[in-house]
């Protein structure tokens, strides 16, 4: 499209920045964990940020391009509208961070039983039994996958922990 675009009909393109920006958070992020790890692991996580970074790069370019010849702008109407759903979307961000922030004194499945009942609370969801099984069905399948089956490093709280003592005996 010729720069004579109407800015109706500029695409909005601010938006397509917000992952690129959690992305380079992340990697951010990232390097400074990898700081005390062996040189090996090292070299991979430089390696893996290093190919975040040029796709990240790579974002950047194509929405400059697209904005300096007039084809789009820098506007987050994509992620504001509709404004009737902003609140939920504000609300399930929100949700996000307090399961972040449980997570290590709740530990995965708590947290995530409990951050599953709130988000469908949210979204609308109000029957009992539909807010309760596929919260609990999630919840019980991460423990499975994370706990159980990979023995990852994943915050362990009092679920974990009572099912440990009961395995145990």
């Amino acid at each position: 499209m010729s720069s004579s675009v109407s800015s109706g009909n500029k695409a909005p393109l601010g938006a397509d920045l917000i992952i690129p920006g959690l992305a380079l958070c992340f990697a951010i992020y990232f390097y400074f964990s990898i700081a005390d790890l062996a040189w090996e692991a090292k070299a991979n996580g430089v390696l893996i940020g290093a190919v975040l970074i040029v796709l990240i790069g790579i974002q950047l370019v194509r929405i400059g391009v697209a904005v300096a010849r007039g084809d789009g702008t820098l506007s987050f109407e994509r992620v504001l509208a509709p404004r009737e759903a902003l609140p939920k979307r504000v609300g399930l961000v929100l949700l996000t961070v307090a399961f972040i922030l449980a997570l290590p004194w709740l530990g995965l499945s708590l947290s995530l039983l409990l951050a599953m009942v709130a988000a469908l609370y949210l979204m609308g969801v109000r029957k009992r039994s539909h807010l309760v099984w596929p919260s609990l069905g999630v919840a019980a399948s991460a423990y499975l996958m994370f706990v159980a089956f990979l023995a990852s490093d994943i915050p362990h709280g009092p679920v974990e922990n009572l099912i440990a003592y009961l395995i145990r005996g």
